[in-house]
């Protein structure tokens, strides 16, 4: 994966395929956030730190699927599903 590239490229409003007039972008030391218009995305980096592995595609698409699951009980109409990026 070419984050930088990935991250330039999710930070144009083109990228989405709903109006998003601008988007903000948000790092944190396991994620990106992208805020595009009325929604907000969110990009699990892939590194491995002595609390999480996000190291391969597998374990990301994983632990996107149970945040999604988990954070869906008290919050559905925020966490509304995983997409792969291509």
């Amino acid at each position: 994966m070419d984050l930088p590239r990935l991250i330039d490229g999710l930070s144009r409003p083109a990228a989405y395929p709903h109006p998003a007039a601008d988007v903000r972008v948000i790092q944190t030391h396991i994620s990106v956030v992208f805020l595009a218009g009325d929604f907000a995305y969110k990009l699990h980096k892939p590194v491995q730190l002595g609390f999480v592995d996000l190291s391969t595609l597998d374990r990301r698409l994983h632990d996107c699927q149970e945040e999604v699951r988990l954070n869906r009980r008290l919050a559905p109409d925020v966490y509304l599903d995983v997409v792969g990026v291509m």
